[in-house]
């Protein structure tokens, strides 16, 4: 990538970044605490955006951006789109508000960025469609490592300023968060104007020379299968689809469940009966996250040059299961700080990485489109879980008694064993008549039905010696969320599809070769 390339993208993302922090960190503190929704409700902000985000992504901009190959033109008209939606939003939201009508004044929100996300979402596309045309395939994970390095800089500084403009919710009922990120998106549009608007405005390059490399294997594979049409019909273009499917299945389980309980840390946080942290408190530890994507960013850049993309990947999962599983024991605000740093190194580690291992094998023809299904495995996740499964738990749990409780863990442990089961015999193949299947099943149900009579009332006791039932429904959610995350890996682990050797190659002796 060439330098005033990446200058002017980083200018972009780290304004981008501001902008997330200085307004999004604490909405679903606004929406719980000022609006009093539920907490299903509280993650409808994340999910009914992200369903709109991706569904235009891949049915519309993913589409247009194929075509029409102005990546740079989507992400300008997303910005300006949004910077005008937020206002539309606000002072609709403020004159709910004025009438008295907290729940209508939340719905406002909700159903307003889901409109914004339609058309917001060009932006996003735009952006990963268009530093894959930039980028050599050898130098995405050191590229993407430093704009997370550069974007963290910039959430640091956004949640920084957010901790002193929120004021108890006066940022959002006064409106000054709502403006400022407005102007924020309107004028980091204007770095955008010194990149080209995609790679077919570039100049002769290695970029555009690896391009037309893809180009030229697409038609060489399609030659070799007796095809006799061109690339130029993408549904007709050869490339390793199954093994591309798999990795956002992958993704899309790891991410759903450590997204799950993002709003859940920031209220269970601000409980008289945990940490009753303050907003400066709940901003340094959303800072401490945003300091491990700088220095994940810099680190994973470095070691993509000498390990592969696939045992990187794994420790980037690792990093945020090791970080779930730790938040509930937590006895001190000290240990939630140190899962925020797992959190934030998994983020980074887990986004470049994957960025990296995807990119090698989309066509460029299809690049755009794919890409939209990519930006879903990371986007849907961030509210779906918590709007499915923890949001529905907690909400659930909040007021119940021991008895009600130890039933909700002993459904739990049964689901629990019963998933593992599967695992196993599809592992060590048991399932190849269904005389066998059946009764391993029934063996594993059995077992499950006695291990949850045996534990489940223990556990409930202990689950509600944590603290009131507001606290302990939260943490409830916690250990649900590691689970999700274990699922992940262990599919990662397990079910690798016949062509993941691709992803086994270092990315320096990729280069070398090249040479």
């Amino acid at each position: 990538m060439r330098n005033k390339h990446f200058v002017s993208l980083s200018i972009f993302q780290i304004m981008a970044m501001f902008r997330r922090g200085i307004f999004y960190f604490f909405l679903s503190i606004y929406l719980k605490e000022n609006l009093g929704v539920t907490n299903t409700e509280m993650t409808l902000y994340a999910t009914l955006p992200m369903v709109a985000n991706i569904l235009t992504q891949s049915a519309v901009w993913g589409r247009i951006s194929d075509k029409f190959q102005k990546r740079r033109l989507l992400i300008i008209f997303g910005e300006l789109y949004a910077a005008v939606g937020y206002i539309v939003v606000y002072f609709i939201h403020k004159n709910m508000a004025i009438n008295k009508s907290l729940h209508a004044a939340a719905y406002t929100i909700i159903i307003g960025f889901t409109i914004i996300e339609a058309g917001w979402s060009s932006s996003n596309l735009g952006w990963t469609a268009l530093i894959a045309d930039l980028t050599k395939e050898t130098e995405r994970g050191k590229i993407m490592g430093r704009l997370q390095f550069i974007g963290g800089i910039g959430n640091i500084l956004g949640v920084t300023a957010s901790g002193f403009l929120y004021l108890g919710g006066e940022g959002f009922s006064n409106g000054n968060l709502f403006f400022i990120s407005s102007g924020i998106m309107v004028f980091s549009i204007i770095a955008l104007f010194l990149i080209p608007e995609s790679y077919a405005e570039l100049e002769d390059s290695d970029v555009v020379s690896i391009n037309n490399t893809i180009l030229n294997k697409n038609e060489e594979s399609m030659k070799k299968k007796g095809e006799n049409n061109t690339v130029k019909n993408p549904q007709k273009i050869c490339w390793e689809w199954q093994l591309f499917v798999w990795i956002l299945v992958v993704l899309g389980i790891v991410n759903i469940g450590g997204n799950s309980i993002n709003q859940m840390v920031s209220i269970y946080i601000r409980l008289p009966s945990t940490f009753a942290a303050s907003d400066v408190i709940v901003a340094q530890l959303r800072n401490t996250s945003s300091i491990a994507m700088i220095i994940g960013g810099l680190l994973v850049g470095f070691l993509t040059k000498h390990f592969s993309d696939h045992t990187l990947l794994l420790i980037g999962f690792s990093f945020l299961f090791v970080g779930t599983l730790i938040l509930p024991f937590a006895p001190s605000i000290v240990l939630i700080f140190v899962y925020m740093a797992l959190l934030g190194l998994s983020r980074v580690w887990i986004q470049t990485i994957s960025y990296s291992m995807i990119t090698k094998i989309i066509p460029l023809e299809i690049r755009g489109k794919m890409m939209g299904y990519y930006n879903a495995a990371f986007y849907l996740s961030w509210g779906l879980g918590g709007t499915l499964i923890t949001g529905p738990v907690a909400d659930s749990i909040v007021g119940v008694n021991l008895v009600t409780l130890s039933i909700y863990v002993g459904f739990f442990i049964v689901s629990v064993c019963m998933w593992l089961a599967t695992f196993f015999i599809s592992y060590f193949k048991l399932n190849k008549t269904k005389s066998i299947q059946i009764s391993s099943f029934s063996i594993s149900f059995v077992f499950s039905v006695i291990v949850a009579f045996l534990f489940s009332q223990k556990i409930a006791n202990w689950i509600s010696s944590g603290g009131n039932s507001d606290a302990y429904s939260y943490k409830v959610t916690f250990y649900i969320a590691a689970l999700i995350i274990v699922i992940g890996i262990l599919t990662y682990m397990l079910l690798r599809p016949e062509k993941f050797e691709l992803f086994k190659t270092k990315n320096k002796e990729k280069t070398k070769i090249k040479k």
